[in-house]
């Protein structure tokens, strides 16, 4: 038999075990280098402010104490006028219980030169893993956790855009270029451009609850739980390699697209036997032949769909398919979407930037 008041007392009792969970503040070291890209600090930065003042209002601890930290001096000037004061630098850390490593403002071009550029960093973070620090790089910030070499071995992600560089750079990482967040050991590495800031939620849901994850995602409007960001690739054919045959092999492909292509025919075109052809074409592209035509076929598909105007029948006869159930299986599986909802989605923005340039 249950005494009156049980049942509150049970509450109680969950909602203090709760808070216990969360009563450690753990100190944030978000890293401040050269080129930094500063949109992805201040976002950071306000997610985790917004998550400290959700934490107060519901009577729990306050779970982060955040601190910019300077690579090299505390001043660091942005390719913006934009400068960080930052409270300390790398060499002033003696401990920290976590570092973000935001994404850098430059192309892969300039990558060697750069990470040259900041070996202190990459060892400082290499040194507080070691120390029992959690590591979480947003977007492009997973070059400075690929060339530590602790991401060797384990899956990780990054913008879609630079997935093959850092697939050939660093070919013992097990990338995932569909991730949003990977989480593995005490490193997060989170995906492309904004939906890094996922990254950002998953770590605040672990760290302080669900509800406060949820709550910032509505407040900041993130797409809360997004697991894919296929839907924001865009394929642009695997070309960083040296492979003359093969670079001829993607060509044809693309000259081809808009009728059926087999592997047989674009062996001939380069005078290789299937077998040989179907090896060195994976060796430099990392895709199978027919992988490569069918992601060609369907970035040439999203272009079409995302002109809003075009009948998605007419868009599957055009690149070379004519079975409609096959094209729309094939599309969500590359991009998340099937082909309506991806035109749907498309198409109301460029109706909508069309009408505001009119």
């Amino acid at each position: 038999m249950r005494l009156a008041g049980a049942d509150n007392e049970t509450e109680n009792t969950n909602s203090k075990n709760r808070i216990a969970k969360y009563l450690r503040m753990k100190h944030i070291s978000v890293v401040i280098y050269n080129n930094v890209l500063f949109t992805a600090v201040s976002n950071t930065v306000a997610l985790l402010m917004s998550a400290n003042e959700a934490a107060l209002k519901r009577a729990m601890p306050m779970p982060f104490e955040i601190e910019l930290i300077g690579a090299g001096t505390k001043a660091v000037q942005s390719v913006l006028p934009i400068q960080f004061n930052c409270t300390r630098t790398l060499t002033e850390v003696s401990g920290t219980d976590v570092i973000i490593i935001p994404p850098m403002n430059i192309g892969t071009d300039l990558v060697v030169s750069f990470l040259d550029d900041n070996v202190e960093l990459v060892e400082w973070i290499k040194d507080k893993y070691v120390d029992k620090s959690e590591v979480i790089s947003l977007c492009t910030g997973a070059y400075f956790l690929a060339e530590s070499g602790l991401l060797d071995g384990l899956p990780a992600t990054s913008h879609w855009g630079v997935m093959e560089d850092l697939v050939n750079r660093y070919p013992k990482i097990v990338f995932k270029p569909d991730h949003v967040v990977t989480h593995s050991k005490a490193i997060i590495t989170g995906g492309g451009g904004f939906s890094s800031l996922n990254a950002m939620l998953y770590f605040i849901e672990k760290n302080c609850s669900k509800e406060i994850a949820v709550e910032l995602s509505k407040f900041y409007a993130l797409d809360y739980g997004r697991t894919s960001q296929n839907i924001f690739s865009v394929f642009s054919g695997q070309r960083l390699h040296d492979d003359q045959d093969i670079h001829k092999a993607q060509s044809y492909i693309e000259e081809q697209i808009k009728g059926e292509i087999s592997v047989e025919q674009i062996a001939d075109h380069v005078n290789m036997s299937k077998r040989n052809f179907i090896r060195r074409f994976k060796n430099a592209t990392r895709l199978n032949p027919i992988e490569y035509i069918q992601r060609t076929k369907i970035e040439v598909a999203k272009k079409a769909l995302e002109l809003g105007n075009a009948n998605i029948a007419d868009v599957t006869y055009s690149i070379g398919y004519n079975d409609l159930k096959t094209f729309r299986s094939l599309f969500k599986k590359i991009t998340g979407l099937t082909p309506l909802d991806y035109r749907n989605k498309y198409k109301s923005q460029f109706e909508s930037s069309t009408l505001h340039s009119q």
